[in-house]
């Protein structure tokens, strides 16, 4: 006699005709998880998903229940510190048990970024060129009076704005143009321009 492949519809009826379903476990891959924090949920079902220990590997997950086929299934995520996660395909947190053989749920994520802002003043000339480490350089137009660095910054990274060219005849100072991003704008950079 051949053997019969079944397929996932198949199996299900043939276990519901044994008095049993097809389960399901819910599995997936995490990828760019550098942080602690991250939680999903299915349910009444929760788990915790920690950073590799070398702060680049994927990690994996499986959820402890398992589902009975034809149920549905939809993953809410809280995000981790310092960083927005979502799924790698869209739509992909939610399904019925069965539609695929197998449940597994790629999660991708990213640190968060923002900016470093703030104020000018006496800048009546052009010239001033500013730069965050080896970013680019941001020329700060003339009769400016607040600006906005064009580098997005990652959170948790180190930053310090400084002057790369001074405008003729002026001396430009930077104050609060160092330190470590956090988890907003900075807003508090000033830079004050004076006649040498």
């Amino acid at each position: 006699m051949k053997a019969m492949y079944l397929g996932p519809i198949a199996l299900a009826l043939a276990l519901a005709g044994c008095g049993g379903k097809e389960s399901f476990t819910i599995n997936g891959t995490v990828s760019g998880l550098k942080f602690s924090g991250m939680e999903l949920t299915n349910g009444g079902d929760k788990i915790a998903v920690n950073p590799a220990p070398d702060g680049t590997s994927d990690v994996t997950f499986q959820f402890p229940n398992s589902i009975d086929y034809g149920d549905e299934y939809e993953i809410a995520i809280k995000n981790p510190a310092h960083q927005s996660c979502g799924p790698a395909i869209t739509g992909a947190l939610k399904g019925s048990a069965g539609y695929t053989q197998t449940i597994n749920v790629a999660i991708v994520c990213s640190v968060n970024t923002y900016q470093l802002t703030g104020t000018v003043s006496g800048l009546d000339v052009d010239g001033l060129v500013i730069i965050n480490g080896n970013g680019s350089e941001f020329t700060v137009p003339k009769a400016s009076t607040s600006f906005k660095y064009p580098d997005a910054i990652a959170s948790q990274a180190s930053y310090g704005l400084v002057v790369l060219k001074q405008p003729t005849g002026r001396n430009c100072a930077i104050t609060n143009g160092t330190g470590r991003m956090g988890d907003a704008d900075v807003t508090n950079i000033a830079i004050t321009c004076v006649p040498k």
